[in-house]
């Protein structure tokens, strides 16, 4: 795994197919494949950050 010290993790737009494509594991899916995996990126994310924010509300309840 490479070192991910140094990536920047700020990102105002979504993530491309062409991205996704560049990527070797990803290189041989077609473009709808490449968009799902977009897709499902985004809903991901989604959870985690829903999830972190209501443990955090959580734990500011006395």
């Amino acid at each position: 795994m490479e070192n991910q010290d140094d990536l920047n993790f700020s990102r105002f737009n979504d993530i491309t197919i062409q991205e996704v494509k560049a990527l070797p594991m990803f290189k041989h899916f077609s473009d709808s494949e490449a968009e799902e995996i977009v897709r499902t990126l985004k809903r991901f994310s989604k959870i985690i950050v829903e999830d972190h924010f209501k443990k955090e509300n959580q734990q500011r309840k006395p």
